[in-house]
């Protein structure tokens, strides 16, 4: 899905991960858990039908600027809106990002906005065919982790509440839909 870009750079494609078409030797977002995981578990990961993956790449280069992956989760229902606790079910399927990184040298060029609209776009349809109620992730705690919580709220996400994992936000699929559906 092209995604639109200043005149001077190329255009940015953001694509279902190849194993043979994307390079990922050069990725680093500068955390090493999440360059190891691009460049040694994802193919196992996408084999064994725990996530899936898409690449954003410049137009005609395969080098990784960026990527996300999704996958299936449960939340317990007492977490998140009342709505979900008037359900009366113990779990509340969600679509979990469990990875959105970005190339070290271009971060803070809106690639990661870029992405996540992507899959909060891409979600939609997912949310359309099994339901999910949400879209939730963790954000990573480092030296950067306030920037990476207001860059999450900005786009919409809230604390989930889960007191095993305060680092948890979600957004509705409602607001998902209500925003760029």
């Amino acid at each position: 899905m092209p995604a639109d870009t200043p005149a001077d750079r190329p255009a940015l494609t953001i694509a279902i991960f190849d194993k043979a078409l994307h390079d990922r030797s050069a990725f680093s977002c500068g955390f090493a858990p999440i360059d190891n995981f691009l460049k040694s578990s994802l193919s196992d990961q996408i084999k064994t039908g725990m996530v899936a993956a898409w690449i954003a790449t410049a137009e005609d280069d395969p080098a990784v600027l960026g990527f996300y992956t999704l996958g299936a989760l449960a939340v317990r229902s007492e977490f998140g809106p009342k709505a979900w606790q008037r359900a009366r079910v113990p779990d509340v399927p969600v679509i979990y990002i469990r990875a959105v990184a970005v190339r070290q040298d271009i971060q803070g060029m809106g690639l990661g906005t870029a992405l996540v609209i992507d899959a909060m776009k891409r979600c939609i349809g997912i949310a359309d065919q099994m339901g999910a109620a949400a879209i939730v992730l963790d954000v990573l705690e480092d030296e950067h982790f306030d920037r990476r919580w207001r860059f999450y709220e900005d786009l919409g996400f809230q604390p989930l509440g889960d007191p095993d994992n305060p680092k948890r936000v979600y957004i509705p699929m409602t607001d998902v839909r209500a925003t760029l559906g």
